[in-house]
Order: C-alpha cells, then structure tokens, then sequence
C-alpha cells in the first residue's frame, strides 16, 4: 500500500527537524512482514506491488513529487518490513543552501534509486539521472519515464556529457536538484579511478553547488544472472550520508578529489569493502 499523505509528511517533517532519519526498532510491524519478512521471495513480492501501484499513478498522470515521495516512502517500510535498518545524516547540509544542488555519489545497488526521493523531495525538486534500459524495463519504466529524469545511453559518452550538461543545467535553473553517479555501473565496491568528473562538471556549468553523497546499500546484492534480483543481508545496514556543500572551481578537480575523499572515508567507516 503507498504511503499516505499523514505518513509521508511525519516522515519528512522528521527529515526537517533532525537532519536525518534512523528506522526505530520499536516501530510494530504489519503482521505479514513479521510472518514473512524473514524470506528475500517475500521481498520481491512486495516489491512488485509498489511498482505496480507506481506504474498505475504513472499511467494515470498522477506522478507528482508527492506521490513519487508516496512511492518511495513505501518502498522504505517494505525495506523495514523485511529487516532492513536504515541511517541517513547530513541532510541540514543541503536544506540549508536553499538552492538547487548536484548531489554526487557512489552506486551501490538498485535500493539508492527507490529511497532517495523520499528523502530529498522534503527539500525541493529533484531529477535523476537514469540508463535509458531502465525507461523500458515492464511496471518500472512508465513510472521511471514519469518522474522526468536525465537520460543517458551509456554506449556514447559524448553524447550523455551532452545530454547531463544541457539536460541538467535546465533542471537546475528551473529549480530542481539533479542526483547523478559518475561511476559506469553499480558495484559494493568503490574504486575511484571509476570515478568520472561528469557530476562537477554540471555544477560548474550550471554555477550550481555539489553536494557529496556517501551511501551503502549492500543491504541488497546485486543478482548474478539478473542484476536488480539479488539476496538480501539482514546484517548489513543501509546508510546514507550528505556532506558539506562544495563550490567548484573552473576545473572542478579540486571538487572532485573532495567528494571522492568524503565516500571514501564513510565506506571506511562502515567497514565497506575496500578497493581491490
């Protein structure tokens, strides 16, 4: 069941006031999940149907921010549901500026692109940017398309720095924060040297500022014969961490080198795999 109005905004109004969420062990759970949530199956069942709740809003015309946050929410408590913890810090960074940004971060797994619309839509507007397969996947696609993100194709580089610089400076001036990760594909473990500078180089564009984005999302592997389809660990704890905003300078490396070195030292301290 999607989030409802009453749900979404206490969750977001905590966002506001605290800068960040933690998920409260004592918070009772549906009596399916606590029946069923100890199984990954149950996972992806439930999964299924906040996508298939999401394509329908999508197809209806009614994917505002608030029912894309609706739709996010709802995929947090059924992460919860399942035996996820969840911890997110640093969001008084960018609520404070007051100003769209370039959230730059890691990419970890599929979890990353379900929960931050819940946590940053509290703040202003935002757009992804997304693969272009993933507009055509069944359920997910209408709802991805809806929610007017970034396209890149990931076959021409030249052409997706194009389509990130026009696409995203556009964004940005019409107040909109765009979320991208500069690395060529999803993996638990961070390895700099694939990290590229796209996410600064927007933001030098735009003139807009860069906000570094260290998250863990292992919660979920990815799957090996279906990528999006992996096992869940139950011991592992989804985190999400926002750092300080940075100006970038006319080359950006500078910036770049900050927000590797903001991932870096968090995946360190929660005892992320390091680079191999």
């Amino acid at each position: 069941m999607t989030a409802t109005d009453g749900e979404l905004e206490a969750f977001q109004r905590g966002l506001r006031e605290t800068g960040g969420y933690r998920t409260d062990p004592a918070r009772p759970l549906p009596l399916l999940d606590r029946a069923f949530g100890r199984f990954d199956a149950w996972y992806y069942l439930r999964l299924l149907g906040v996508l298939w709740q999401a394509n329908a809003a999508a197809k209806g015309g009614a994917m505002s921010e608030r029912a894309w946050a609706a739709v996010s929410l709802s995929y947090l408590r059924l992460l919860e549901g399942v035996g996820a913890k969840l911890e997110v810090s640093g969001l008084e960074h960018p609520a404070k500026l007051g100003r769209p940004v370039v959230f730059v971060g890691n990419h970890m797994s599929i979890l990353e692109s379900f929960l931050l619309p819940a946590i940053l839509l509290q703040i202003n507007r935002v757009a992804a940017v997304i693969k272009e397969s993933l507009v055509r996947y069944p359920l997910l696609g209408p709802f991805a398309k809806a929610t007017e993100p970034v396209i890149v194709g990931r076959t021409n580089p030249r052409e997706d720095l194009r389509a990130v610089l026009d696409e995203g400076r556009r964004f940005l001036a019409a107040g909109r924060s765009v979320i991208l990760f500069p690395q060529a594909t999803r993996s638990a473990v961070f390895d700099p040297a694939a990290f590229n500078t796209l996410g600064v180089k927007l933001a030098r564009d735009a003139k807009a500022p860069v906000v570094p984005l260290a998250l863990k999302t292992d919660f979920q592997a990815n799957g090996s014969l279906v990528k999006d389809i992996g096992p869940l660990d139950r011991t592992k704890t989804v985190r999400f961490r926002f750092g300080a905003p940075l100006d970038v300078g006319a080359d950006g490396k500078a910036a770049n080198a900050a927000v590797v070195k903001f991932i870096a030292a968090a995946l360190s301290e929660w005892g992320a795999a390091p680079v191999t």
